[in-house]
């Protein structure tokens, strides 16, 4: 499913900025956009929001993001954070656009995403690895396709990927789930990590299976990685014994776990590991996800750290600004800004990301 980076959404409310005359703020669903005042929004109004971390296309409309790369961040304007670009409805095809209407693909947005275009070089490189001369010769025959080629499964069907909706998605949630109790954990800056087992037929003999195996998997975010390699997916496995781990629990049809890699290579190293460390966040058992207290009790004496429990009996605040301001501070893990938070309620499966805006602008 494409994620939706450009939509059609309304002004919730325009708010002058301290010592500011030429610009104000917009809030749109739970993000606040520094717009021009030019009288060109009103409340209530339809208008074309993109999201942070998007891509716009190299056009002249978009000439003012160049220096950018084109790209929507995070920026600061007479103190006032601004996420998002609010665009007015002209720029678009003349039609009866409503609310929530998603855009992307009629503009041409993309998700500015580093960690997955890494991913696919990876894919590509090992793709054309394996790609011999012999086999192109093959593959133009039918029944060598039949027999020898199988469909390439990128992701294992029965795990969710890990990728939390921030909260500015779900702008009425303070008050409809103001009585919730949640769990609130660090969101770690890293690359994303699963591992697995799974009960599958042995290898068949003569089309014939012989009882039951467990079957580990390492996956990034995006990719099941089959083939072990050095990659630091594969070297925290080996490193933290995490299949051996995953094999004590025999009587389910599969366990999963969940976590972020943090160390040399990756985002900048902004937490000063040497080497690799892991950071587990959920665990999957069957149809069972377990809160962050069952999995630091199962992780217990096994070696493999969870992420940092900030407060197991949390309720939401009552404005998306004042979750934002909770979001700030220092990392538990290092001397450095924390990136956000997490912060679920497993009993009613919701969950979502509270980014720290300081963190952006640090490190944008």
């Amino acid at each position: 499913m494409t994620r939706k980076l450009a939509t059609i959404q309304k002004i919730v409310s325009l708010d002058p900025i301290p010592d500011a005359d030429k610009i104000e703020k917009a809030t749109v669903l739970g993000w606040e956009c520094v717009v021009a005042k030019k009288d060109q929004f009103q409340v209530g109004d339809l208008i074309i929001y993109i999201e942070v971390d998007s891509i716009v296309p190299d056009k002249p409309e978009y000439e003012f993001l160049r220096s950018k790369k084109f790209r929507v961040r995070t920026i600061r304007l007479r103190k006032q954070v601004s996420q998002g670009l609010v665009l007015p409805l002209t720029t678009l095809p003349k039609k009866n656009w409503k609310e929530g209407d998603d855009v992307t693909e009629i503009i041409g947005v993309k998700k500015y995403d580093p960690q997955g275009d890494k991913e696919r070089r990876i894919a590509e490189q090992k793709a054309q690895l394996t790609n011999s001369r012999i086999k192109k010769f093959l593959l133009q025959y039918p029944w060598y396709r039949r027999l020898f080629v199988k469909p390439k499964r990128l992701w294992p069907k029965f795990i969710k990927k890990t990728d939390e909706d921030r909260i500015q998605l779900f702008p009425h949630i303070c008050e409809n789930e103001k009585d919730t109790v949640f769990q609130v954990t660090e969101k770690l800056d890293g690359q994303s990590a699963t591992y697995f087992v799974v009960r599958q037929p042995k290898k068949k003999f003569l089309g014939i299976s012989f009882g039951q195996e467990l079957a580990f998997g390492v996956c990034s975010r995006n990719l099941w990685l089959k083939k072990e390699d050095d990659s630091s997916w594969w070297t925290i496995a080996r490193q933290l014994n995490i299949e051996s781990f995953l094999r004590k629990f025999k009587n389910c049809d599969f366990v999963v776990l969940q976590g972020e890699i943090i160390g040399e290579g990756i985002q900048d190293n902004k937490y000063k590991i040497s080497g690799y460390d892991f950071y587990a966040f959920n665990l999957i058992m069957g149809q069972e996800s377990y809160d962050n207290h069952m999995l630091q009790s199962f992780l217990f004496d096994s070696g493999i750290k969870s992420v940092p429990l900030l407060d197991a009996d949390f309720k939401l605040l009552p404005t998306i600004p004042e979750m934002v301001k909770y979001a700030t501070g220092k990392s538990v893990v290092s001397d450095t800004k924390r990136e956000g938070i997490v912060v679920r309620n497993y009993a009613k499966n919701i969950s979502f990301k509270v980014i720290n805006p300081e963190f952006l602008l640090k490190y944008e």
